[in-house]
């Protein structure tokens, strides 16, 4: 068993993490690397004097990320205590997936999370995806009891939004008792949520104002031109980089509808049964695959989440997950080349830098593919299986 090597290996590179973050230690474009952080804090900072961050449209968060932005900042200023606290969280899904592996002998999973910062970038502990990806780890270690699959779902919702797409990996006869968990957690935190801060839950009407970030799957074609035959403007909106052109607003409701589509048909094969042999996890991974590549925004943080729920179905590896491992590791790898270190060069259209972002998109594109073709054969087998029983 390699658990000695493995731990070494997370509290190595999380060493790593937090001195580059720090700016101890050389990396290219340090600086921004824990720059949502000061956010963070000055968002709490005002929180705490009972200032909530109310029609900011740089607020995109249920209210339970207001909870952890506040302890942070209460353990400590200066972005340490938000830092120590995301260290934490990282800690717990590294001890989680690899108590899980220990059990089962496949510390392959463990070993994905724990070189995860050295693809994503330091970066995994300078945003807040890290506290959503353990409540969405939880949530499948423990898919086969309703009240923690349940909780756990929920408990990210309040977090930050997607983990609630997890609700499709409910295995087959629990949706009923996994829907009345997570309806009763996230009732109950909203409420608790609501009396503690009145609008707490105003940052939904924000995210329809959202245009295309520049590094999301719809502003490629934008990049592409931006490199080559013309220019494109690009301004900072609602806390990202988007594009300023014409047709963005066509684009931006034409990836929604795919993504709508897309995740419509997965809940059709799982909710009439035709996904009942498939993995919880890798239905869960196809899923978010599914909202990253049609969101309108498409920052590297979100190689976080894919990171988790790739551990989690490394525990049972589907059809071709070596290829999607590494189409992932180009991808998020890629991701990390393109943010922070050639950022600006990738907003002015440089040719490196759009070059990277195109092969980062076209690789996360493949590998949505694949996991989405060996989701189509298990809903084909369980059909033809379907129409065999009922012809015998």
């Amino acid at each position: 068993m390699r658990v000695m090597p493995l731990t070494l290996g997370w509290a190595t590179t999380r060493v790593w993490v937090l001195l580059s973050g720090f700016g101890v230690i050389a990396y290219p474009g340090s600086e921004f690397l824990f720059s949502d952080v000061r956010l963070y804090d000055w968002w709490a900072g005002n929180i705490a004097d009972s200032h909530f961050p109310i029609n900011d449209p740089m607020w995109q968060y249920p209210p339970l990320a207001a909870v952890v932005f506040l302890l942070g900042y209460l353990i400590a200023g200066n972005t340490v205590g938000f830092v120590f606290l995301a260290a934490v969280a990282d800690l717990a899904i590294f001890t989680l997936i690899l108590q899980r592996g220990r059990e089962q002998n496949n510390l392959n999973p463990a070993t994905i999370w724990m070189i995860a910062p050295l693809v994503i970038g330091p970066i995994i502990l300078g945003r807040f995806d890290v506290f959503v990806t353990l409540a969405a780890v939880v949530a499948l270690l423990f898919v086969g009891q309703s009240r923690k699959f349940g909780s756990a779902i929920a408990i990210g919702a309040l977090l930050k939004v997607w983990p609630v797409l997890l609700l499709i990996a409910t295995p087959k006869g629990m949706a009923l008792r996994v829907m009345t968990w997570f309806v009763a957690t996230f009732a109950v935190g909203s409420l608790l949520l609501s009396l503690w801060w009145e609008d707490s839950f105003s940052f939904i009407g924000g995210q329809k104002s959202r245009g295309l970030q520049i590094e999301s799957v719809g502003a490629l074609p934008y990049q592409l031109w931006n490199a080559g035959p013309s220019s494109v403007a690009s301004a900072f909106q609602f806390g990202a980089i988007e594009v300023v052109s014409s047709g963005t607003q066509v684009v931006s409701l034409v990836i929604t509808l795919i993504g709508i589509l897309l995740l419509g048909i997965l809940f059709y094969w799982r909710i009439f049964g035709k996904l009942s042999q498939a993995n919880p996890a890798d239905i869960a991974f196809l899923a978010i695959l599914v909202s990253i590549v049609t969101s309108r925004v498409l920052s590297p943080q979100y190689m976080v989440w894919v990171f988790g729920l790739l551990a989690m179905c490394a525990f049972n590896p589907q059809k071709n997950f070596r290829k999607i491992f590494i189409l992932i590791l180009i991808s998020t790898g890629l991701g990390q080349l393109v943010y922070p270190w050639l950022y600006i060069h990738l907003q002015q259209g440089g040719a490196v830098a759009v070059a990277a972002h195109t092969i980062r998109i076209f690789t996360l594109l493949w590998a949505t593919g694949i996991a989405w073709k060996n989701m189509q054969e298990i809903s084909r087998q369980n059909l033809g299986q379907t129409a065999s029983h009922q012809v015998s």
